[in-house]
Formats: C-alpha cells, sequence, structure tokens
C-alpha cells in the first residue's frame, strides 16, 4: 500500500483518486502517522472484521435472528420517576 501525506494528497487528489479507482489502495498520513486508507469502493465489507474475529474462534456468531426493538411508549410519567417506583417495589 501506497502511503502519501495529506499535504502531498492536496496537491495530487485527482491522480490520486484516479489510481484508486483502477485498485491501487492509499494510506495518507499526517505527521507520518496514518489517519486514512483510500479503497476503491466495494473492496471493504463493513462486517469483515467480525467474520475474521469469527475465523480466528474469538467470536461465535449468533444463532438467534436479529428482531426489532421494542417500540417506544409515551406516558406522562418520566423515565425517573418509573424507575423510582421499580426501586421501591423491589424494596
Amino acid at each position: 500500500m501506497r502511503e502519501i501525506g495529506v499535504r502531498e494528497l492536496k496537491a495530487s487528489l485527482s491522480a490520486t483518486l484516479r489510481a484508486v479507482a483502477r485498485g491501487e489502495r492509499v494510506r495518507v498520513t499526517t505527521r507520518g502517522r496514518a489517519v486514512a486508507d483510500l479503497v476503491p469502493p466495494g473492496t471493504v465489507d463493513a462486517d469483515d472484521w467480525m467474520r475474521r474475529l469469527v475465523a480466528e474462534g474469538r467470536m461465535t456468531p449468533s444463532t438467534t435472528p436479529r428482531s426489532a426493538p421494542p417500540p417506544l411508549i409515551r406516558t406522562d410519567v418520566s423515565a425517573a420517576e418509573i424507575v423510582l417506583a421499580d426501586r421501591d417495589v423491589e424494596r
């Protein structure tokens, strides 16, 4: 992967983006520290890190399907009052 400083990236942005479009990966640095990777679209999947953890045996995928969160319920009572009431019931 080629590294390029921010100043150089500013000066050669169009050429760098053409290189990325051709498949090249470019790491952007500022003061020698990596801050971003420019990669062609579609090459990095958001779930790649999870797949890697599963492959390494460091994570077990869920066996239950994802479900939607419960619907919100509007009340005239504040959340703090509900929590305090629940706490008082448990005592």
